[in-house]
């Protein structure tokens, strides 16, 4: 993906400014920063909900429009349908008119993330932990290109977030994802690259740590020698903004 010179302002308030950033396909960036820094903005841009100016691009040489491309969004809040089953709020974003096929991929999905026993339930009857895995499923059941996640952990607790990150180490390997979050340790599980964005608050957005991890993801050390470097140099870079 190619992002080149987006500009963007909310009212009177610029946020980006020529903003350019080109990110490797089938690679998990995540994207870091204070609160209000621009982050949630980025993603609503590339998804297509925000008019910007500029221009987004995907594909192997970058010659694809972005309204081209398919994209799945985990917000962060996992936005169910009240009046849906689990199962058919999974269901909702497939195209499939064949009704076998689609109980497979619901009931595949389901089973990798250890949903299966609350398909018949609604989102009200749902634990927060279950909701944000199947805002997730959601996402993941249909094929895309690009996935954006924007802090799909928030308010779960650490074990549970292992847990999901674990399982999505797995269902990502062949996604181009932009995940969106304030924790280290869950970039540090999850990322082959973290950007730090500083700005916001009247300041145009920039790009002030660009890290890159060769790590494989799946059964990664968190605590290898690599990997304290980075979440050295990223907490301390967060801490400067």
């Amino acid at each position: 993906m190619k992002i080149c010179d987006l500009t963007f302002s909310y009212s009177d308030k610029p946020v980006y400014s020529n903003f350019s950033l080109e990110l490797d396909e089938k690679k998990v960036c995540c994207v870091m920063g204070n609160s209000g820094g621009g982050k949630t903005t980025l993603l609503n841009c590339i998804s297509g909900q925000l008019a910007y100016n500029g221009d987004i691009f995907y594909g192997q040489y970058a010659d694809k429009s972005i309204d081209e491309t398919v994209i799945s969004y985990v917000f962060q809040q996992p936005r169910l349908i009240p009046s849906l089953t689990v199962e058919n709020n999974i269901k909702f974003v497939l195209e499939d008119t064949d009704k076998q096929i689609l109980n497979n991929k619901v009931e595949d999905i389901a089973n990798r993330m250890e949903i299966s026993d609350c398909l018949k339930s609604y989102p009200w009857q749902i634990s927060g932990g279950q909701a944000s895995r199947v805002a997730i499923a959601r996402a993941l059941v249909r094929e895309c290109d690009v996935l954006l996640m924007d802090e799909p952990f928030k308010g779960l607790d650490i074990k549970l977030k292992r847990q999901i990150l674990d399982t999505l180490t797995h269902l990502i390997k062949d996604k181009t994802v932009i995940f969106v979050t304030h924790d280290v340790e869950e970039a540090l599980v999850i990322a082959d690259r973290i950007i730090v964005l500083s700005g916001g608050n009247g300041q145009t957005v920039k790009i002030c740590e660009d890290v890159k991890i060769n790590e494989k993801r799946v059964g990664r050390d968190l605590y290898c020698a690599r990997l304290n470097e980075v979440r050295s140099v990223v907490t301390s870079s967060l801490l400067k903004n």
